[in-house]
């Protein structure tokens, strides 16, 4: 069984087509909605989406919490052996979760499998900037909406970390998949020509912030070297957690497998 966990924070213009991309995914049981205390008309839409299609669950959050609290609290309420992870200003291609789907039960190791990653909207200057293809695959594999999980490694690691740190710079998803890469074995599918994810890039995105300073050299944000001992020491922590359950998880192995289905 797979579900996926969306959480929206006021993205009423943009959420149906994440919805809608996921039913129609054909691995998919569950879409779990997590409104975080969205002030504009998310949650009313969530209910108008919930009663036009049973898969559709609805959760929300009192007040705003960041979308690391809204994506544990939603994998809480599943019971899944995997667990995939969307934006909701994103959207899955046709037959995007296929791939992953088969990818877990054929290798009872593998932890994570990250999808191919699409900018959309991106303007040209990042596009075709000679750095570019180097550090979108390093945005490819430290966003969140990409991710799909075996649940229980999920769980065992504790979940998007939610250190007061990630709440006001971001990287919480970052952390998170540093941490699996390191003592886990995480899949790709990032082909040229495999179904991913749609990114929609937009000034507020992390794809936005990280290109700008990646390519362009502009940093909004100052991130200090106690900021960056302390994500360090996050990530470390959920190292530790995992490393403690290796056997348990059947985690023999670490690193990257890239998988070309395409290819087959």
């Amino acid at each position: 069984m797979l579900d996926v966990v969306i959480p929206c924070y006021n993205d009423e213009e943009m959420l149906e087509r994440a919805v809608q991309s996921a039913l129609q995914q054909a691995e998919v049981r569950h879409i779990i909605v997590v409104d975080d205390g969205s002030t504009d008309s998310s949650l009313l839409l969530m209910k108008q989406l919930a009663q036009q299609d049973v898969r559709v669950k609805v959760l929300s959050m009192p007040v705003n919490g960041g979308a690391a609290r809204a994506r544990n609290w939603g994998a809480m309420q599943s019971d899944a052996d995997l667990i995939a992870f969307l934006d909701a200003d994103d959207e899955y291609e046709t037959g995007a979760l296929s791939a992953a789907y088969m990818i877990f039960q054929q290798y009872l190791y593998i932890s994570l499998v990250r999808l191919k990653l699409r900018p959309v909207s991106l303007p040209s200057h990042y596009q075709y900037h000679q750095g570019f293809p180097r550090i979108w695959q390093t945005l490819e594999m430290t966003v969140g909406g990409n991710m799909v999980f075996r649940r229980n490694a999920f769980m065992a690691a504790g979940g998007f970390p939610q250190h007061e740190l990630f709440r006001r710079l971001g990287g919480e998803d970052g952390a998170l998949g540093i941490a699996f890469t390191r003592c886990t074995v995480v899949g790709t599918l990032f082909g040229e020509h495999e179904p991913g994810v749609k990114h929609l890039c937009h000034p507020k995105a992390h794809a936005w912030h990280l290109l700008d300073t990646a390519l362009f050299g502009k940093e909004e944000k100052r991130v200090s070297a106690e900021d960056l001992a302390a994500a360090e020491e996050v990530t470390a922590s959920i190292v530790k957690r995992l490393q403690g359950l290796q056997a348990v998880l059947n985690i023999e192995k670490a690193g990257i497998m890239p998988f070309y289905p395409e290819r087959s």
